[in-house]
């Protein structure tokens, strides 16, 4: 054979022989490190207050960490609040990628780049999935002056009156904003969006009947309407809650195909390597099957989630998708 057209053929072997020895060593490097996580402490950002959802979340999961990692490194929880989410996610997203750095995020986070102009991070590309931890449904509230009042009461008088029934939230592009969104984009209604700093002021406006209704997170309603200072009219997941099997969900109650979870996903900087990611996903998905676990997100009104990495990712491209098309149509945008 002619030596000529030899030679092409054996200088590509050749360089991929030697790009084969030079990655050798990093995929070892790689391996090592996943076999030592951790080899330090590990730090779930939790971007909002203590004692939310979130929060409650991120230390229930660190304490499982850090019981199945035998004690052999600690993880804090570091609450950095503000804007919505993005100061503490902003932490996160710069922080190394070595998997000493977790963010404990819900449906803000699938918001927040269609809501606000421009964000200090990159939400898709600098962030990626460990896994999802829990869902927990919201609950359409209203106060005394609603009692007996139906879903299909409330949208049709949101339709005869457009803006004169208000809703609370717990700010702009919270759960309880974007649920209620949800539901008029859904339902062709339109009510006045009345944003709290928090669910506690925004449910004492709608138990004194100053606001007509707010769809809440059930971590945060569930003792009031079992208290009966809050009317839970539906609750928006697809199914009914066992904590509150007597209210009919949203879809029954006149809307169908009406569902809306809030979710709790764990995240981790986007060059984090996979065999660390595939790490801590094991681990949460080992932590879904533990009783104690279960009965504690359970006893929040929430339920489990195990999600492997891909399905974890398919999810929140998903949300991001969802969540765009109501941003846009329901005009959501950030607080100056």
């Amino acid at each position: 054979m002619d030596p000529l057209h030899c030679s092409p053929r054996r200088h590509v072997l050749a360089a991929l022989a030697t790009l084969c020895t030079a990655l050798a060593p990093l995929s070892q490097a790689t391996a090592q490190d996943a076999a030592a996580y951790p080899d330090r402490p590990v730090k779930i950002v939790v971007p909002f207050p203590p004692g939310g959802a979130a929060d409650v979340y991120a230390r229930l999961v660190g304490q499982k960490l850090g019981e199945a990692w035998g004690g052999k490194q600690a993880v804090v929880i570091d609450n950095r609040a503000g804007a919505g989410g993005v100061i503490g996610t902003d932490v996160a997203a710069k922080a190394p990628a070595d998997g000493s750095t977790l963010l404990m995020v819900t449906i803000g986070h699938a918001v927040n780049p269609f809501m606000y102009s421009k964000l200090p991070y990159d939400t898709r590309a600098d962030l990626v999935p460990v896994g999802v931890v829990a869902k927990v449904p919201s609950v359409v509230v209203t106060g005394p002056a609603l009692k007996g009042k139906t879903m299909q009461d409330l949208v049709a008088l949101a339709k005869a009156q457009p803006d004169a029934v208000q809703y609370a939230s717990s700010g702009v592009g919270t759960t309880s904003h974007v649920g209620a969104a949800l539901l008029e984009s859904m339902s062709g209604a339109h009510m006045l969006h009345v944003p709290y700093k928090g669910a506690a002021p925004a449910l004492q406006d709608v138990m004194a009947d100053r606001v007509a209704l707010s769809v809440d997170i059930i971590t945060s309603s569930l003792p009031l309407v079992k208290s009966g200072k809050l009317n839970g009219v539906a609750v928006t997941s697809a199914k009914r809650s066992p904590q509150l099997p007597e209210v009919p969900t949203v879809a029954e109650a006149g809307l169908p195909g009406y569902e809306f979870v809030s979710w709790y996903m764990l995240l981790a900087p986007a060059k984090t390597p996979a065999p660390v990611l595939e790490k801590l996903n094991a681990a949460l998905r080992a932590m879904a099957q533990s009783p104690d676990f279960r009965a504690r997100v359970e006893g929040t009104g929430g339920e489990v989630a195990s999600m492997t990495l891909k399905e974890s990712g398919d999810y929140l491209d998903a949300e991001f998708t969802r969540w765009a098309k109501v941003v846009k149509e329901r005009n959501i945008k950030a607080e100056p």
